[in-house]
Parts: C-alpha cells; structure tokens; sequence
C-alpha cells in the first residue's frame, strides 16, 4: 500500500511505501499502538499515562507522553505525501488519530475474518479459507509484542484469542474440504502448544479421521482424555465426546 501503514499483529512497526519507519522508544510506540486500538476515537492522557505507566505514574508523565505525540505527529508529518496518511489530532483532554483502517493490520485482521465468516454463512467454503489464509498472514509474531504492562496484557490476549478462533475456522474448512495433510501436521504441533485446547484435538481426530487414520484419531482421544483426567480432574467435554462417538461408530 502507498502511503503509510501500521502494524501491532507483533512487533509495533510504521511504514511508509513499505520502508519501516524509526517508531521510537517502546514507551513512544506504545503511545502509538493506543491511539491506533482507539480506532479514531479520543484517547485521554489519563488513558495513556495509566497504560505506560500504571498507578504509580511519575509527575513527569503527561510531559512526556505530550513530547512522544510530538515526535510521533513529526514521524507521520515526514511520511506524509501520496497514498495513505495519517494525522494525530488533539480533542479535549486527548487525542485521536485519523488514518483509513485499510493502513492498519489489526483493522483488517478483523474485517478479513468478518467477511470469511460471511462467506462461510453462504457456503463457499473455499473463498472463506482463501481469505482467513490472508488474514491470519498478516501476523509476524505475538500481538503489541515489545509491550508489556496490564493494558497491554489484556489487548494481547484479547487479540490472541482472535487469532486462535481464526485458525480453528481455517482447520475446519481446510479439512471439509479435504485438505487434511497439512491440517494434521500443524495441529499435532498446536496441541503440543496448548494441549488442554480441546478444540484443537476435536480437529486434530476429525483430520485423522477424514484420512481415513482411524486408529490415530481415537489414540488421540485416549491421550487427551488422559491428561485431562490426570493434570485437571476433567472429562473430555461434549465436542470431544461426540467426536469420539461418531469415529468410534463408523467401525462397528
């Protein structure tokens, strides 16, 4: 895209024609990554100081979050020309920036997987995965990732689990379709990842199953069944369950 682009889908990056800008100190590209999750609404100093620095804020804060709004108008001044721009604007006790959503990864992701799940809903099952593969590639690693406190904690996590939800729709689509090898391989490494996400192992012996590995698919459901009971004192809840039921009695 011409113009510039932002990025929070991991590392916090601005570019401008595709050339990544300098964003500053992580304090200052936290600034930056607050008013681009405000989408367009105003983000109050108070709002800022409490997300860089939490409740024991210095008394220089505002003076330094008001020089990171400056040095970051005069980075989108420098980039500003043809294509996409973006401006920060001061309102009321705040700001707010102004930049067309197509310039921010976040804003996609999210309108991306809307409209998979649209395309889904009316049974085109291709072009939905089709566009959860593009929304899922604009990722480059961990959400706001160089950002730590609370307030980032919780965007982070909130962000990861639409990434997560996001994979298991293309998993399931992949596979309806028959398109299991490569279904198989990255969910044995996921539940490796998170091995109490019961979804992924319902996708991991629907997967199985479809390539007609029976056996490992209800191996797979002893093994989960396994360490749930031994780890958490839990049964396999109900997806798992009929999972099972439903491969255990295509032998009979």
């Amino acid at each position: 895209m011409a113009g510039v682009s932002f990025g929070l889908l991991g590392p916090i990056r601005v570019w401008h024609d595709g050339h990544q800008l300098d964003a500053g100190s992580p304090q200052q590209r936290g600034v930056l990554a607050l008013l681009l999750l405000g989408e367009g609404r105003q983000v109050t100093l108070e709002e800022i100081v409490g997300a860089l620095w939490g409740p024991e804020a210095p008394r220089s804060a505002v003076v330094t979050t008001r020089t990171y709004i400056s040095r970051l108008r005069r980075l989108l001044t420098g980039a500003a020309g043809g294509g996409t721009s973006a401006e920060i604007r001061s309102a009321g006790r705040g700001y707010q920036l102004l930049v067309d959503p197509a310039a921010v990864d976040v804003t996609v992701f999210r309108q991306t997987t809307a409209e998979a799940r649209d395309a889904r809903d009316r049974g085109e099952d291709a072009e939905a995965a089709r566009l959860l593969r593009g929304a899922l590639a604009l990722w480059r690693g961990p959400a706001l990732d160089g950002l730590g406190g609370s307030f980032f904690e919780g965007r982070r996590t909130w962000l990861e689990q639409l990434r997560a939800s996001a994979m298991e729709e293309r998993w399931a689509l992949d596979i309806g379709q028959g398109d299991c090898a490569q279904a198989i391989a990255e969910l044995t490494l996921a539940t490796s990842g998170e091995p109490y996400r019961e979804r992924l192992w319902e996708l991991l012996m629907w997967a199985l199953d479809s390539e007609g590995r029976r056996d490992e698919a209800l191996s797979a459901y002893e093994r989960i069944a396994r360490l749930l009971d031994d780890d958490l004192g839990l049964e396999p809840g109900p997806g798992l369950r009929r999972m099972h039921a439903r491969i255990s009695a295509a032998l009979v």
